[in-house]
């Protein structure tokens, strides 16, 4: 029979959390997963020496709420991005189709709406504002040189670069202020 005394539970436990570490996102998993086992590992030797099977099931129950809501934030993250990016693509691509039509004429109300939805996903995604400005505001370029020979149209993409950068800056004005 095998031993499942007091010195066999961590080795136990640290194998369950390892495959519970699944629930993070591999990106995650690479940089944190071995710090975190590691983490792990040392609290149950120290919950099992300390408090015996009563604190290692509670360490159990902070782990699990801990593990349920950080792996939640962390695949939302991941998920923020896989979903942002065709949103943003297609977004620009209506903005620019409207832009193009042959009964469309206010500059102003275009570049409010690449500006606007630059901002919006600049503020949400910071890190990525100059991928927001490419993915909204090439579209007009590439539409208006293609159709219209419209080489102008160029500043569609200034206006994006400001508008997500603007998003980027407000993110970081408010995250300081709160």
């Amino acid at each position: 029979m095998p031993d499942t005394g007091p010195s066999q539970v961590p080795s136990f436990s640290e194998r369950v959390y390892k495959a519970l570490l699944v629930a993070y996102p591999k990106e995650f998993r690479r940089a944190y997963g071995l710090h975190m086992a590691q983490v792990f590992k040392d609290l149950c030797r120290e919950e099992q020496r300390r408090s015996g099977a009563f604190g290692l099931a509670s360490l159990w129950v902070h782990t699990l709420l801990d593990l349920a809501a950080t792996s939640f934030v962390e695949r939302s993250k991941a998920m923020r991005w896989k979903f942002l990016m065709p949103l943003a693509l297609v977004l620009g691509l209506l903005i620019a189709l409207v832009d193009s039509s042959p009964n469309w004429d206010d500059t102003g109300i275009t570049a409010a709406a690449v500006f606007g939805s630059c901002g919006i996903l600049g503020a949400i995604h910071p890190r990525r504002a100059w991928q927001w400005a490419l993915a909204i505001g090439l579209w007009i370029p590439a539409l208006g040189i293609a159709l219209h020979q419209n080489y102008e149209s160029w500043a569609a993409l200034a206006v994006a670069l400001v508008g997500a950068y603007a998003g980027k800056l407000t993110r970081f004005a408010l995250a300081a202020r709160a």
